[in-house]
C-alpha cells in the first residue's frame, strides 16, 4: 500500500484509544502490517535492488533514482498528513491533533523503518525488515494494474473509515 492509505488506515485503527496516544501509534503500527499482508499495488522504487533469495541483500542505491524516489515518497507523505488532517480533524470526526498524529506516525513507521535497516543493519532494525517482509504481500499481478491499484486501496480506505464510523462511533 501507499503510505497515504497506511496513514489513513492507521489514524482509524487509532482513534479506537482517543485519550491514549501510545495505544492509537501501536494500533496504527499493527494495522500496517495486517494492511500489507493483504494483496494490494504499490509505486515502484527506481532505486530498490531486491533478492527474492535473501531479503537481507536488499537495499536501496543512493543516485539519481533514488533522487526521484525521494520526491514520490516526500509527495505521498505530504497528501498522507493533508488527507488525514482533512478526513479525521476538519471534517469533524473529533480525533485530537495528538491521535492524528501518532495514527499517521505509526501507520507509516514500518516504511520508514526499512530505510533505516538499509543503512545500519542491525538490531532491532534488521528483525523489524524481515518481520515486515514476510508479512508483507507478494502479488505481483496488482504491480502492472495501478488504475485498479489505487481504485482498490480507495475502496479498502473508505471500508475502514465506515467501519471505524460505525462500530466506534466517529
Amino acid at each position: 500500500m501507499i503510505l497515504t492509505s497506511h496513514a489513513i488506515i492507521g489514524v482509524a485503527a487509532g482513534s479506537a484509544f482517543p485519550s491514549h496516544p501510545a495505544l492509537a501509534f501501536s494500533a496504527a503500527l499493527a494495522s500496517h502490517y495486517i494492511m500489507d499482508a493483504i494483496p494490494h499495488w504499490e509505486y515502484d522504487l527506481l532505486s530498490s535492488k531486491k533478492d527474492r533469495k535473501n531479503p537481507l541483500n536488499n537495499d536501496i542505491t543512493i543516485g539519481k533514482d533514488f533522487f526521484r524516489d525521494l520526491k514520490k515518497i516526500l509527495a505521498d507523505i505530504f497528501i498522507s498528513v493533508l488527507a488525514s488532517f482533512i478526513i479525521f480533524y476538519f471534517i469533524g470526526l473529533g480525533e485530537s491533533i495528538l491521535i492524528l498524529i501518532a495514527g499517521i506516525a505509526g501507520g507509516i513507521a514500518p516504511d520508514i523503518l526499512q530505510f533505516v535497516f538499509f543503512r545500519f543493519r542491525r538490531e532491532p532494525f534488521k528483525s523489524l525488515y524481515l518481520f515486515h517482509y514476510y508479512v508483507h504481500s507478494r502479488t505481483e499481478k496488482l504491480e502492472e494494474h495501478y488504475v485498479i491499484g489505487i481504485f482498490l486501496q480507495i475502496l479498502t480506505i473508505s471500508l475502514i473509515l465506515w467501519l471505524a464510523k460505525y462500530f466506534m462511533g466517529m
